[in-house]
């Protein structure tokens, strides 16, 4: 029969003493990262190592089998993927609200700031500067009231269209630097990758690495909704409706392609080529969106409204007499909202007021309103949309959609920020540092350490007799 070696006990000592040394040290690493953003806990899995002796007829004789000591296994990070996934597709619903807040609130300021002059405010002094001339059609100063009037609505009105039209260039602006974000993201997501499978092929974790890799692709999630998949060496492939923007080691970009200087960049896959992007959730869906489809709509609705008032004024200006008598000529100049103005001839310093037709037919000046009257109608005729509201109506519709649009995308907005808030402290309790927790295991791990040190000095004071003291008679 085997013995048992003199020195089992100190073997069993030092694996002891060892492995509260790295508990210890991965506590330290918590400890210290405890307000490290994206930081997951780690714990030292300690188990038993394996008994002795193996069965076999030259085992030890023992009474059955002895243990060997202590040793961790491997460092885990307590990491739950279920809430990791929850978090990155509300973050996702989260990055495509904010994106709609953001340049929906610009546009309702462009369209509504100052609350105290606005084309709202100054279509009504418009209407209002129009009845003042029925009243009273042949006074310089009523005539000059609305030139001056139709002067700041027309300068309004432009400005506005090329405010939009800025706003517009801006989100187009916005779309390049997402993707170019999201392909950035991507290609650090597959350096990691590398390094992540390299660790985990030779049986380590790659928990730090791994962390910064979750953070990467949280990150990602804001701009645009992806879907993550690991292989067995922990690299993850993410995609973005089925087609990888990372697989592996490698990154798959998104190209934005600017075309003719129109403002709207084309989103395609590098591969496979010519394939369109088209995200459905996310900062760039959003922005897409606004490009697409909002913001034309605004510019389309402030053009329509300018073009409709050029064109039916100028119909019934042309009908009418000036104080001068001249007839035939246009009040406002221009197609749209992009042109808009008075007229040159209206503008004139010197008898331009002369030129506002107001009256009807030159018999009966300088006192006949009909012209006027007929002018100041156009404000109750059903114009717009297909003869079914008035052009008053049709610019409330358009200011009443866009901030309906602009409060859902805020109260959307709020409802995430809470909702991913929420999402996030749970994450902190399952994977978040507790100090308190910590500090405990600390002095667990310390008094562990301590023990084993006891049993190595306990087995040196055996030993010193063994070797020392022990003596045999001849």
């Amino acid at each position: 029969m085997g013995v048992a070696s003199t020195f089992f006990g100190l073997e069993t000592g030092v694996r002891g003493l060892l492995t509260h040394q790295q508990a210890l040290e991965v506590t330290s690493q918590n400890m210290t990262n405890a307000s490290t953003p994206g930081y997951s806990r780690q714990r030292a899995e300690i188990v038993t190592t394996e008994p002795f002796s193996e069965p076999s007829l030259n085992r030890v004789k023992v009474a059955g089998q002895m243990g060997t000591g202590v040793e961790v296994s491997e460092v885990i990070r307590i990491r739950d993927q279920i809430i990791d996934q929850q978090i990155q597709q509300e973050t996702t619903t989260s990055g495509y609200w904010n994106a709609r807040q953001d340049f929906l609130g610009q546009a309702e300021k462009i369209i509504n700031e100052p609350a105290d002059s606005n084309i709202r405010s100054e279509i009504d002094a418009y209407w209002v500067a129009l009845q003042e001339l029925v009243k009273t059609p042949d006074s310089q100063p009523t005539r000059s009231t609305l030139r001056q009037t139709a002067l700041t609505l027309t300068q309004d009105i432009r400005h506005n269209y090329d405010s939009l039209k800025t706003l517009h260039d801006d989100i187009n602006d916005k779309i390049v630097s997402t993707v170019g974000e999201i392909n950035r993201y991507a290609e650090q997501i597959a350096h990691l990758n590398k390094q992540i499978g390299k660790v985990t092929a030779l049986g380590d974790n790659a928990n730090d690495l791994m962390d910064k890799r979750d953070a990467l692709v949280e990150e990602l999630s804001k701009d645009t909704n992806v879907s993550v998949s690991y292989d067995e060496v922990n690299k993850i492939t993410v995609q973005i409706n089925g087609i990888p923007l990372v697989s592996g080691e490698d990154a798959n970009f998104i190209k934005a392609i600017e075309e003719n200087n129109k403002g709207n960049a084309r989103l395609e896959w590098t591969i496979p080529k010519h394939q369109p992007v088209a995200p459905t959730n996310g900062s760039l869906a959003g922005l897409l969106q606004l490009r697409d489809q909002d913001m034309p709509k605004m510019i389309h609705d402030i053009d329509t409204v300018a073009n409709t008032l050029i064109s039916e004024t100028n119909r019934i200006h042309k009908q009418g007499f000036g104080l001068d008598k001249s007839t035939g000529n246009d009040f406002f100049s221009g197609s749209g909202a992009a042109d808009i103005d008075v007229s040159k001839l209206i503008q004139d310093p010197n008898n331009g007021l002369s030129k506002i037709a107001a009256s009807s037919s030159v018999i009966g000046l300088p006192g006949n309103n009909e012209n006027s009257q007929k002018m100041a109608d156009i404000q109750n005729q059903l114009l717009m949309m297909e003869g079914t509201t008035t052009m008053d109506g049709y610019w409330g519709n358009m200011v009443g959609d866009l901030a309906e649009r602009s409060l859902a995308a805020q109260t959307k907005t709020a409802h995430q920020t809470t909702l991913i808030t929420s999402m996030e402290n749970n994450r902190q309790s399952v994977s978040g540092v507790n100090l308190d927790e910590e500090t405990a295991n600390m002095v667990k791990f310390q008094h562990g350490y301590n023990a084993a040190a006891k049993v190595i000095s306990t087995m040196d004071a055996m030993l010193d007799v063994i070797i020392n003291d022990l003596k045999i008679n001849p």
